[in-house]
């Protein structure tokens, strides 16, 4: 089996996971697959400019690697309902806005580079991780700065309501 099938049966079965709740089958469908059904439309959270996972293409389209798996989702979820005309709608999310907006149903799924943390958890559900990632710093090389702790008195930037900003917001306060 090469690694595209591989990659494509582990999405679908995350898929499936994710969206179904208890023990539905097709004809007792319940939670999102059943609102899906139901509306005949499936919405799709999207990063807007989050390179290289979420972000337009030349042509407006939504495109990018967490994009690639989203798409696989809508496939399985097309096949699971036996809906091949299943309207897809793309909403924009922001870090400050996507949990808020998954929890009242504004939209279905989102595939992006969203935290998967302990408090998220409570509210929300995750797949598998698609992705590792830590928060790093970037400066020029003849900065001298080497440590956070030459960062004190600069300006430091990162993205708006994303967990970077939380722990730099937490170092500023502890160490001024």
């Amino acid at each position: 089996m090469n690694k595209k099938t591989k990659l494509t049966k582990l999405v679908l079965s995350f898929a499936m996971l994710g969206l179904m709740t208890g023990s539905a089958v097709a004809e007792e469908l319940s939670g999102t697959l059943a609102k899906i059904k139901d509306s005949g439309v499936i919405v799709v959270g999207h990063r807007e400019s989050s390179i290289p996972f979420s972000y337009y293409g030349d042509n407006q389209e939504v495109i990018g690697y967490s994009q690639d798996y989203s798409n696989l989702i809508v496939d399985a979820v097309k096949k699971e309902l036996n809906l091949p005309d299943l309207k897809v709608k793309y909403l924009p999310v922001t870090s400050k806005t996507r949990i808020q907006l998954l929890n009242n149903y504004t939209y279905d799924f989102e595939c992006g580079s969203t935290t998967n943390n302990l408090e998220r958890q409570k509210t929300v559900g995750f797949s598998d991780s698609i992705f590792i990632v830590g928060t790093r710093f970037l400066v020029k090389a003849d900065s001298n700065i080497n440590s956070i702790e030459d960062l004190k008195g600069k300006n430091v930037v990162t993205t708006a309501g994303t967990t970077s900003e939380i722990r730099l917001n937490q170092i500023n306060s502890k160490d001024n």
